[in-house]
Protein backbone atom coordinates (compact mmCIF):
# COMPACT_ATOMS: atom_id res chain seq x y z
CA UNK A 1 0.00 0.00 0.00
CA UNK A 2 1.35 3.34 -0.74
CA UNK A 3 0.35 6.38 1.61
CA UNK A 4 -0.53 9.41 -1.11
CA UNK A 5 0.69 12.50 0.60
CA UNK A 6 -1.44 15.75 0.08
CA UNK A 7 -0.50 18.92 0.87
CA UNK A 8 -2.38 21.84 1.61
CA UNK A 9 -1.68 25.18 0.56
CA UNK A 10 -3.10 28.00 2.74
CA UNK A 11 -3.38 31.19 1.32
CA UNK A 12 -2.67 34.68 2.83
CA UNK A 13 -6.40 35.19 3.75
CA UNK A 14 -6.63 32.72 5.14
CA UNK A 15 -3.26 33.30 7.30
CA UNK A 16 -4.87 36.88 7.95
CA UNK A 17 -8.11 35.24 9.23
CA UNK A 18 -6.12 33.15 11.61
CA UNK A 19 -4.73 36.44 13.70
CA UNK A 20 -7.15 37.69 16.25
CA UNK A 21 -8.60 40.87 15.41
CA UNK A 22 -8.06 42.44 18.51
CA UNK A 23 -4.21 42.24 18.05
CA UNK A 24 -3.37 45.29 15.91
CA UNK A 25 -5.52 47.58 18.23
CA UNK A 26 -4.39 45.83 20.90
CA UNK A 27 -0.82 46.80 19.85
CA UNK A 28 -1.47 50.23 18.82
CA UNK A 29 -3.16 51.08 22.42
CA UNK A 30 0.13 49.41 24.40
CA UNK A 31 2.43 51.50 22.01
CA UNK A 32 0.12 54.63 23.22
CA UNK A 33 0.26 54.49 26.61
CA UNK A 34 4.10 53.26 26.39
CA UNK A 35 4.53 57.14 24.62
CA UNK A 36 2.34 58.87 27.14
CA UNK A 37 4.25 57.20 29.81
CA UNK A 38 7.46 58.48 28.73
CA UNK A 39 6.24 61.79 28.21
CA UNK A 40 5.45 62.18 32.07
CA UNK A 41 8.09 60.99 32.57
CA UNK A 42 10.53 63.41 31.08
CA UNK A 43 8.14 66.10 32.25
CA UNK A 44 8.20 65.18 35.97
CA UNK A 45 12.78 66.01 35.65
CA UNK A 46 11.72 69.14 34.13
CA UNK A 47 9.30 70.70 36.03
CA UNK A 48 9.59 74.56 35.97
CA UNK A 49 10.07 76.16 39.52
CA UNK A 50 8.50 79.34 40.75
CA UNK A 51 10.91 82.26 40.91
CA UNK A 52 8.09 84.38 42.96
CA UNK A 53 9.36 86.72 45.72
CA UNK A 54 6.04 88.48 47.42
CA UNK A 55 6.88 91.54 48.29
CA UNK A 56 4.29 91.62 51.24
CA UNK A 57 3.76 88.60 53.39
CA UNK A 58 0.89 86.94 54.55
CA UNK A 59 -1.45 89.38 52.78
CA UNK A 60 -2.42 90.49 48.95
CA UNK A 61 -1.53 93.46 47.91
CA UNK A 62 -2.19 95.21 44.55
CA UNK A 63 -0.43 97.57 42.18
CA UNK A 64 -1.88 99.23 39.44
CA UNK A 65 0.23 100.35 36.57
CA UNK A 66 -1.46 103.72 36.32
CA UNK A 67 -3.83 105.45 39.06
CA UNK A 68 -4.45 108.62 37.05
CA UNK A 69 -5.70 109.07 33.89
CA UNK A 70 -5.86 112.75 31.81
CA UNK A 71 -8.08 112.20 28.62
CA UNK A 72 -8.01 116.45 28.34
CA UNK A 73 -11.71 117.40 26.97
CA UNK A 74 -14.09 115.18 26.13
CA UNK A 75 -17.11 115.97 24.62
CA UNK A 76 -20.15 114.77 25.96
CA UNK A 77 -21.98 111.17 24.83
CA UNK A 78 -17.89 110.44 23.80
CA UNK A 79 -16.96 106.41 25.16
CA UNK A 80 -13.67 106.57 26.82
CA UNK A 81 -11.52 102.78 27.24
CA UNK A 82 -9.08 102.48 29.29
CA UNK A 83 -6.90 99.40 30.10
CA UNK A 84 -4.89 99.35 33.43
CA UNK A 85 -2.94 96.43 34.89
CA UNK A 86 -3.28 95.25 38.46
CA UNK A 87 -0.96 92.76 39.64
CA UNK A 88 -0.40 90.88 42.62
CA UNK A 89 2.60 91.48 44.51
CA UNK A 90 1.50 89.93 47.88
CA UNK A 91 1.71 86.55 49.27
CA UNK A 92 -1.82 85.41 48.98
CA UNK A 93 -4.97 85.37 46.24
CA UNK A 94 -5.93 88.92 45.63
CA UNK A 95 -9.95 88.31 45.14
CA UNK A 96 -11.40 91.20 43.79
CA UNK A 97 -15.06 90.97 45.62
CA UNK A 98 -18.20 92.73 43.49
CA UNK A 99 -17.85 95.20 40.57
CA UNK A 100 -15.04 97.88 40.54
CA UNK A 101 -15.71 100.88 41.89
CA UNK A 102 -14.67 104.09 38.97
CA UNK A 103 -14.51 107.24 40.54
CA UNK A 104 -15.06 110.10 37.80
CA UNK A 105 -13.42 113.52 38.89
CA UNK A 106 -14.13 116.63 37.19
CA UNK A 107 -11.61 118.93 36.99
CA UNK A 108 -11.06 122.85 36.48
Amino acid sequence: MSKKHTSVVISSNAQKAARPQWLLPGALAVAALAVVALVIWFAQGRQITATFEPEVTGQPKAVIDQTAFDYGNVKLNRTIETVFRVKNVGGQALVFQGEPIVEVVEGC
